[in-house]
């Protein structure tokens, strides 16, 4: 049986969030229109980092589950931050965050990181040093986890 607490059911958690606050503390929508929709931006850089984090992760056949990867990806994205596909997940978050004008909308987002970094990266940074060793340690130093 798969976990149901994986980082795409969180990520859909969190765009159900945006949208309830959004109606249910409206007191808290606190960016005026038009400028609410350049949360728009936002969202799409989120979006595209996903795509070319995900096209890498094919192009080396490597995993997204939480298993031992078979490659250690240093190009692209992956040479900006070490969670390109969680960055890109706040990213969205954020921009819908701001696109809903809501404050507890955009301040799921930031939750949606801690969530990730508890649940998830320090797992799978242990998962990268069993399985790169020395190569990971240097990948760590050059490289920040987020931006």
């Amino acid at each position: 049986m798969k976990k149901l607490l994986i980082p795409p059911v969180i990520l859909f958690i969190c765009v159900l969030l945006i949208v309830l606050f959004y109606f249910l503390v409206p007191e808290y929508n606190l960016v005026p229109f038009p400028f609410n929709f350049s949360g728009l931006i936002v969202a799409f850089a989120g979006f595209v980092i996903m795509g070319k984090s995900r096209d890498l992760f094919k192009k080396y056949e490597t995993t997204l589950d939480f298993k031992k990867s078979t490659h250690l990806i240093q190009e692209g994205i992956f040479l900006k931050t070490r969670n390109p596909m969680y960055m890109g997940m706040f990213l969205l978050l954020l921009g819908l965050g701001v696109c809903f004008s809501n404050l507890f909308s955009m301040l799921t987002s930031f939750l949606f990181l801690i969530m990730m970094q508890i649940l998830f990266i320090q797992k799978e940074e242990k998962l990268m040093l069993e399985s790169f060793g020395e190569r990971y340690l240097d990948y760590r130093k050059q490289v920040r986890r987020w931006i």
